[in-house]
């Protein structure tokens, strides 16, 4: 029964194959061996993409004496051996720096976005620092000419202050001369009334002397 089934499961798959295209598969499989040759002893197994140390070669068995990454020496034929890594390794790494490359655009695009951002926001405060830099030049037209303006007031105020402290100097003297006026025209009232009551006294002195002369002529 067993025998049967098997049989039909062969025959299904002969039916399955039939037709179809199929490739190569690049998994290789190669011994190691003890000598140089297929009659030495295989002591291990390598495959496709393991990396290997080479030790020595051997050009007329076409054999290379090889360590494979668990330490183990032995012998593998040359035709096996390439310098680069296989083509599913290598489009490994191809992906690998792919994606890294992928990630690094990422990265930059974000960057960019980001600078583009910062951009817009150092152009949105250099069009504030213009228009702060207007404003400042249009504030310091305007100090200038209120400045202008002080200056020409305080040169009036200083003007007037001139003009005042002669007008005090003016009044001063004038104030002097009034005084001295004043002292004089007392002084001279004075006099004239020491000369009227001198005066007086005189003629009450002289009168009555003379009246009587008179009389004692009569």
């Amino acid at each position: 029964m067993v025998t049967r089934l098997m049989g039909v499961a062969l025959i299904l798959v002969a039916a399955t194959a039939v037709g179809q295209t199929l490739y190569v598969s690049d998994q290789l499989v190669i011994t190691v061996r003890t000598g140089p040759s297929t009659d030495n002893t295989i002591i291990g197994n390598l495959v496709s993409g393991d990396p290997v140390e080479m030790l020595e070669t051997d050009s007329d068995s076409g054999y290379s004496r090889v360590r494979t990454e668990n330490d183990t020496e032995g012998w593998v034929l040359n035709r096996y051996l390439a310098e680069r890594p296989i083509a599913q390794d290598r489009l490994v790494i191809a992906d690998r720096g792919l994606a890294e490359a992928e990630i690094a655009i990422a990265v930059l695009e974000a960057s960019v976005t980001e600078l583009t951002d910062d951009l817009a926001v150092a152009t949105r405060r250099l069009g504030e620092a213009e228009t702060a830099a207007s404003s400042l030049t249009a504030d310091l037209a305007d100090i200038r000419e209120a400045s202008e303006n002080v200056l020409s007031i305080r040169d009036q105020n200083e003007s007037l202050r001139r003009r005042l402290n002669e007008r005090d100097e003016e009044a001063e003297l004038l104030a002097i001369e009034n005084d001295q006026l004043l002292s004089r025209s007392t002084r001279d009232w004075f006099v004239a009334g020491a000369g009227v009551l001198l005066a007086g006294i005189l003629f009450g002195l002289i009168v009555p002397r003379l009246r009587r002369r008179r009389r004692a002529e009569w």
